[in-house]
């Protein structure tokens, strides 16, 4: 699969619509959302960024927790590899394209807080409860 053929509208609109149900404080339509988000990383591939094979691990919260970023489609990815230039992350930086479960074993890591979707725009942390 290349780059230019993933495109994931759906994702990126359950996550507007999260934000959009977040402010107006409606936890059930969020959790029904979540469900949504659930099923749908389930079954469409996404592009993870890795580097030497391994995720990219982006250090977030307090006692080395971090994050793994990855993206919604390429215009996304172009945006988060210039986000990395500007913080000096780029180097050595690729992409694979899989189903978030292709790393199994991050969800076992405590440290592990979750996929950070489209680190450049709208952004939105797929949990481990998600997964």
């Amino acid at each position: 699969m290349k780059l230019e053929e993933i495109t994931n509208p759906e994702l990126k609109n359950y996550i507007n619509l999260v934000y959009m149900q977040g402010e107006n404080n409606n936890q059930e339509a969020i959790l029904k959302l979540e469900q949504e988000i659930k099923d749908y990383i389930l079954e469409n591939p996404l592009i993870i960024s890795v580097e030497d094979s391994k995720p990219v691990k982006i250090p977030y919260g307090n006692h080395d927790e971090y994050v793994v970023p990855v993206f919604t489609d390429n215009r996304e990815y172009t945006l988060g590899m210039q986000y990395f230039s500007l913080n000096v992350m780029d180097e050595n930086k690729e992409y694979i394209i899989e189903k978030l479960d292709y790393f199994k074993n991050l969800k076992d890591d405590p440290k592990f807080l979750g996929y950070l979707v489209n680190i450049s725009s709208v952004s939105y942390i797929i949990n481990t409860s998600l997964l």
